[in-house]
This record gives C-alpha cells, structure tokens and sequence, in this order.
C-alpha cells in the first residue's frame, strides 16, 4: 500500500511540475510576444511620423503649384520650368559652351 500512495504522490508532483512548465512556457511565449509588438509599433509610429511629414511637404509644394497657375504670369511661370528641364521652342537656336571643359 505506500508504494501505491509514493506513486500517487510523485503522480500529483509530476502534474505540478508539468503545470508549472507549461504555465512557465506561456508566460515566456507572452512576453516574446509582446515584446515584439511593442517593437512593431515602435517601428510603425516612425514610419507613420516620416509618412506625416512628406504629406505636408507634398502639401506646400501643391499649394505653391496651385498659386503659380492661378497667378496671371502662369505661362511664363510653366516657360521657365521647361527651360530648367532643358526644353526649347522650336524656332529658338541653341548654344553650347564647351570652352570650360
């Protein structure tokens, strides 16, 4: 009969001991975890923060196109950001300086 309660015993140890490691193992499996996430929305708020600032970037620039077309001098303005793309009117005769190199 005391071999049977000593296994009984060692039985209810063993389910403990299982308990504690599985328990053990979740709260590691849960840390892990949000660990993780913390550092994906660590990631996300600095992508959202660059994303932000090149919206208003974008924004000014299409506030200040939006004034030069609605500005009477629009077809000089739409002339001069041509020439700096280096169109040319078709009649215009075009020089080059290759003295400098």
């Amino acid at each position: 009969m005391e071999k049977i309660s000593n296994l009984k015993i060692s039985k209810k140890k063993l389910v403990s001991i299982l308990s504690v490691i599985l328990l053990a193992g979740l709260f590691i499996f849960f840390g892990v975890s949000v660990v993780n996430q913390s550092t994906e929305i660590n990631r996300l708020k600095n992508e959202k923060a660059e994303v932000s600032m090149q919206y208003e970037q974008q924004e000014k620039t299409n506030k200040e196109l939006q004034a030069a077309l609605e500005n009477e001098n629009k077809d000089e303005y739409i002339e001069q950001k041509a020439r700096e793309k280096g169109y040319v009117k078709s009649d215009e005769v075009v020089f080059y300086d290759i003295s400098s190199s």
